[in-house]
């Protein structure tokens, strides 16, 4: 028998899952069907045996930034907006860290200085200062970069630290422990496949702990 994950939420604050399971069973389904709740292990091995079946992009299919040769159905302006709506997210943050290895070689390219722009706008409301950590690859552009963050709200303090200890790609609120993981540059949207998602609260901690004595090592 075919499995599939239904989702159930009550418009009645006085009845909870044990009303709807025992309405169920007045109805009769439960003579027909299995009806059950699954926890997170559970539910993580029916989601494992689901990737393996179809793939991961049927998985993450709202959350991929991929070209769309290689994912049929995902323009590249679908990409980006994805991306946006994913740091859209980061809403209220007012100290940003981008963390990205190759960040300032996105101004070799203006379609992804235009999507920088277009995400600072978005999230600049309360933002008052960027620290950017690179590997100082394309380091010679960095004022471009700086540039786009400033004429999106010039009192933003911009600032810069080189170093090699980070390979992914992170955007991250360290005050309210809030990230995005993104897989590839800015540069790298529809042309590589990559994964874009939210991070865990205690892995945004993490990554954060580690900026943190990155960046007092570099002052």
């Amino acid at each position: 028998m075919k499995t599939e994950i239904f989702l159930v939420k009550t418009f009645n604050e006085n009845k909870d899952i044990r009303t709807f399971f025992e309405k169920l069973d007045k109805a009769g389904v439960s003579n027909e069907y299995l009806v059950c709740r699954l926890d997170a292990t559970s539910i993580g091995n029916y989601l494992k045996d689901y990737y393996v079946e179809n793939g991961i992009s049927s998985l993450f299919y709202y959350s991929m930034a991929c070209d769309a040769v290689l994912h049929n159905g995902i323009h590249v302006d679908e990409i980006a907006n994805i991306v946006v709506n994913f740091i859209r997210r980061l809403e209220g943050v007012k100290n940003l860290l981008i963390i990205d290895p190759y960040f300032f070689k996105c101004a070799n390219d203006t379609s992804s200085l235009d999507l920088f722009r277009l995400i600072m706008s978005e999230i600049c409301v309360n933002l008052e200062k960027v620290t950017f950590i690179t590997n100082g690859a394309g380091i010679d552009r960095k004022d471009e970069v700086f540039n786009i963050v400033k004429s999106v709200k010039s009192s933003i303090e911009v600032s810069h630290v080189k170093s090699e200890e980070f390979h992914d790609r992170f955007w991250i609120d360290p005050d309210v422990n809030k990230g995005i993981v993104m897989g590839t540059s800015l540069n790298g949207i529809g042309k590589k496949i990559a994964l874009v998602d939210e991070l865990q609260t205690k892995d945004v901690k993490e990554i954060s702990m580690l900026a943190s004595q990155i960046i007092n090592k570099s002052t």
